[in-house]
């Protein structure tokens, strides 16, 4: 806990590592205040749930309720609880935010993101800079979990400052009535099943099939799946399993209540893929939308070619902690899937980072911090930017052949993944 009152204040945020400056503000704006920092309980389970729903309600025009909203992040216990700082004044929640970890597997790397996220002030307490010092933590957090990278929704400038970024790639598709009927001739019909959290065999199936991308956040930690389950109900959306006639299951879906959006969709091939997808939408009868990784190469492909409109964005800003682990899993995926890849290497100065090299020769890539001498020097900023996408190299900033050809690494990143 840190109490931000007097010199004992000032002693436990430097226990934390910030600078003096920074200490002292946030010492004059709280002292004399009684108020604290802390990380919640579960007992504060019912104050936290009724702040979210207060603030979110207002901010988003809409009657909010988070059980429903994120059932994986609304549980009443201390490991759930303690994933939230709250700043207190007598024991009474005026702002919180969360610090939940994603463990990611990208190929055989394991890398640790983490979503910054739930940032909420009690509408009377706004304007008291009780963000930014929950915004300090929270970065502090960061680096006690060891993080590679973070991600959060929110306005660019606002994070900016924190070190988060637009970048990343996400490539969206419409499918509408005439894309169906010129594209789709197959008349076998597809069952889909609305699932719950007890269909534990169709939710082992997905849990297996999402363990086969190139890249997934690791969504449950034991053989209840409900992480898998209450990820694809965020934002109230449904999962469905899909099967033939047969019997044999040929993926999911998570879908939106009006049926038109599809927030997730995942199946065992990518004739599988279109068949889910036509089949939906033609009995829908409405243009639906949908999403693919930029590792969903073959996918990506086709839907490029046929797609009633499709457009390129960043799914979410993220803040990229450890370019090298993270670029270095990304550029093994890229070149495993890529028959075409300049060979060579650079090096790429990352102020007040380090350097990073970025190599490829022959199928054999990786990137590595190193301290030989870059060949240009970029703020971390555009070095995510530069690195991760979604623009190619060259309308960020001046690039050759070999970066053209390497960058951007692939990542993507589902929009279930927030908690």
């Amino acid at each position: 806990m840190l109490v931000y009152s007097g010199n004992c204040g000032i002693r436990a945020l430097r226990r934390q590592g910030s600078s003096a400056k920074a200490v002292e503000e946030d010492v004059v704006m709280a002292r004399g205040r009684g108020m604290e920092i802390v990380r919640l309980k579960a007992q504060d389970y019912d104050e936290w749930l009724w702040v979210l729903n207060t603030v979110f309600t207002k901010q988003n025009k809409r009657e909010m309720d988070f059980e429903k909203e994120l059932p994986k992040m609304c549980v009443k216990d201390d490991e759930h609880m303690g994933k939230h700082f709250a700043v207190k004044d007598n024991g009474k929640i005026y702002a919180l935010v969360g610090i939940y970890t994603l463990p990611v597997k990208c190929g055989n790397k394991e890398l640790m993101f983490s979503t910054v996220g739930n940032v909420a002030t009690l509408p009377e307490q706004e304007g008291k800079g009780y963000m930014r010092m929950l915004m300090k933590e929270a970065m502090r957090e960061l680096d006690r979990i060891g993080a590679d990278a973070s991600r959060l929704g929110g306005v660019r400038q606002r994070y900016n400052r924190y070190g988060y970024e637009m970048c990343g790639m996400e490539y969206s598709f419409v499918i509408d009535d005439f894309t169906t009927r010129y594209c789709f001739n197959d008349e076998e019909e597809i069952v889909l099943k609305e699932i719950s959290a007890n269909d534990k065999k169709q939710l082992a199936f997905i849990n297996f099939l999402r363990k086969s991308l190139p890249m997934h956040v690791q969504r449950s930690a034991d053989d209840t799946f409900f992480g898998d389950f209450a990820t694809l109900c965020i934002g109230k959306n449904v999962p469905y399993i899909a099967e033939n006639k047969q019997g044999n299951t040929l993926g999911y879906l998570s879908v939106s209540g009006d049926l038109k959006k599809i927030a997730e969709v995942n199946a065992v091939s990518l004739e599988a893929l279109k068949k889910i997808l036509f089949y939906w939408q033609k009995n829908v009868k409405k243009p639906i939308t949908f999403a693919l990784s930029p590792l969903d190469t073959e996918a990506v492909k086709y839907f490029s070619q046929v797609a009633a409109d499709m457009k390129m964005a960043s799914p979410c800003l993220f803040k990229i902690i450890n370019y090298d682990k993270v670029a270095n899993a990304l550029i093994k995926q890229k070149a495993s899937n890529t028959q075409v890849l300049c060979n060579g290497e650079r090096i790429i100065g990352i102020k007040e980072w380090g350097n990073i090299r970025l190599y490829h020769k022959d199928g054999e890539a990786f990137c590595e911090k190193t301290d030989r001498k870059a060949d240009f020097m970029l703020d971390k900023l555009t070095a995510s930017r530069f690195l991760f996408g979604p623009f190619m190299t060259h309308t960020v900033v001046d690039s050759d052949e070999f970066l053209s050809q390497v960058l951007p690494l692939p990542l993507g990143w589902s929009k279930l993944d927030r908690v």
